[in-house]
């Protein structure tokens, strides 16, 4: 009886520091799914990048799940690590996507939120005028190259 009073808020506070740490830990891996989500067309945002490197960190555990998140994040990186000189071969992008979706979809399930592939594919929004900006942006940064190399000349206009 006296040990259940003394045992009994020393139990209480362990169990309550437990769920809290499981909330925790719950709420950064959602955070990372939603972030991968929401940049999935932009794998260049900061977000996306940042997001992607805290995936080991936060699915490196024992459950068989996880070991799936992770397995795919690993075949995922080592594709964007491959991108030879950052001009990607012939059908590099399209593979790329591929490695995210099944990464997206792995994460979906370790989190309990069920997104069939089809979804996490389509289901994204990107206006064509984000599209045309980043390519405009990578023309005029690689037209100033060649002028900076000496590979073109600044035009003078009288």
């Amino acid at each position: 009886m006296i040990a259940a009073l003394f045992l009994g808020p020393i139990v209480a506070v362990q169990l309550t520091e437990f769920l809290r740490r499981k909330e925790d830990r719950q709420k950064r891996r959602v955070h990372i799914f939603r972030t991968l989500m929401a940049t999935r067309l932009s794998c260049l945002a900061v977000q996306h990048v940042e997001s992607l490197n805290l995936v080991e960190l936060e699915f490196h555990t024992s459950e068989p799940q996880d070991k799936k998140v992770v397995d795919c994040w690993k075949m995922y990186l080592s594709h964007m690590n491959n991108a030879a000189g950052y001009v990607p071969a012939e059908g590099w992008d399209q593979r790329r996507h591929e490695l995210l979706i099944d990464l997206l979809y792995e994460m979906g399930l370790a989190i309990d939120y069920s997104f069939d592939k089809s979804s996490i594919k389509s289901g994204a929004y990107a206006p064509q005028g984000y599209a045309n900006t980043e390519f405009q942006n990578g023309e005029i940064r690689r037209l100033w190259l060649e002028i900076l190399r000496g590979n073109r000349g600044l035009p003078m206009v009288p």
